[in-house]
């Protein structure tokens, strides 16, 4: 007699978003997958705070930035430094370049667009749970033609060709599923091939990998 498998214990989530209809779609659909617990649901950065301090921290915070009194951007930094261990996945409408940096540059694990859709948010979460951090693909071109001008004359890397490859599909906004298709690779290599780039590069994310990548003139 085989043995069942072992379930996998949901992704717990904490959902600071003040629209109501949008945070109750995002939380059914998330829950609806099996692979993520709801832990708190609020509307400003003030009771995600009060939450953070009395409950056990959730593994990913998706934080919206268009908050009612304290603007995520200045409640990212304040987390991190409190609870360095959750990862902060931004999810909203702003995709200027000066709030995507900031952004990125107080600690944000990956930044997503709502306007993405549902679907890809879902996959965006996804992927940071698995330790990938998410960008939208307008976002993953914003930071790729950002840096791409910092090129020196004789680059030197240690990636290998396929690694080279994969975080260049990445820059142009690909996700991991379509990087895998496009090369011919399972999703499950394309992650072992992006954690191995990761190392190499000393970074942490993909817009690290991407930004480092490119001022090194790799891609």
């Amino acid at each position: 007699m085989t043995e069942s498998p072992i379930p996998s214990v949901p992704i717990r989530i904490c959902l600071i978003e003040d629209h109501a209809d949008f945070r109750e779609a995002l939380c059914e659909t998330l829950e609806s997958t099996g692979r993520f617990e709801i832990c708190a649901t609020l509307s400003n950065a003030e009771d995600a705070f009060e939450f953070l301090r009395e409950a056990v921290p959730p593994e990913i915070l998706i934080l919206d930035l268009g908050l009612p009194g304290m603007d995520g951007l200045d409640a990212i930094p304040l987390i991190r430094k409190a609870n360095p261990e959750i990862k902060i996945l931004v999810l909203t409408v702003f995709d200027n370049k000066a709030r995507v940096f900031q952004a990125l540059g107080a600690g944000a694990s990956g930044y997503l667009i709502k306007s993405d859709g549902l679907k890809a948010i879902v996959q965006g979460i996804e992927d940071a749970s698995h330790g990938i951090a998410p960008l939208s693909s307008e976002i993953a071109k914003m930071v790729f033609d950002t840096f791409s001008t910092f090129k020196p004359a004789s680059p030197e890397t240690e990636l290998t060709e396929r690694e080279t490859q994969v975080l260049k599909q990445l820059a142009l906004g690909l996700s991991r599923q379509e990087t895998a298709d496009l090369l011919y690779l399972s999703k499950h290599t394309i992650n072992t091939h992006i954690r191995t780039i990761y190392q190499k590069l000393q970074v942490h994310n993909v817009s690290g990998a991407i930004s480092k990548a490119a001022s090194m003139g790799i891609i």
